[in-house]
This record gives C-alpha cells, structure tokens and sequence, in this order.
C-alpha cells in the first residue's frame, strides 16, 4: 500500500474560484471541492476513498456553508483515513 502524506497534497483551483480538486504528489485526485449555489453560499465536497473506507460502496460528500469549511471537511476525512501526517 502506498502512503499519501498531507505535505505532498495541495489543493487545486480548476474552475475559476469554484472548484478545486485535492491532489497528492502523483497528481491523484483524492478530494472535489465545488460550489453548489452561489446565492446560499453552499458548497459540496465529495473525497474518493478506496473501497474498504467507503460505506455500502458509496462514496463520502456532503454539503456545507463555506468554501473554507469544506476543504476543512475534506482534509479531516483524509486525514483520519488515507493521508498520513
């Protein structure tokens, strides 16, 4: 198995200000951060685990009030499964 550490990783603008992709150093994509609505201010984030994190084969996202707050979200997942400090 092959360790992803957070130092490697960086996040991505790819839309302008409202999507970025989180990437380790291989260029990996292990995190989608986008903006949903831009009136309410909502964004969504989804993280793409291997199967063995995932529940009922389904992948982790969610939606939240901020830009920051869902990168934040992203990490945490990450870190407490995948990425190593």
């Amino acid at each position: 198995m092959q360790v992803t550490y957070y130092d490697e990783c960086k996040w991505v603008d790819k839309g302008e200000g409202i999507s970025f992709d989180y990437v380790d150093g291989d260029g990996d994509v292990l995190a989608e951060v986008a903006l949903r609505d831009g009136d309410a201010k909502l964004w969504t984030f989804q993280i793409k685990l291997p199967p063995r994190f995932q529940l009922e084969g389904c992948q982790v996202g969610g939606v939240v009030f901020s830009q920051i707050g869902a990168k934040r979200v992203a990490e945490t997942i990450l870190l407490n499964t995948i990425v190593t400090k």
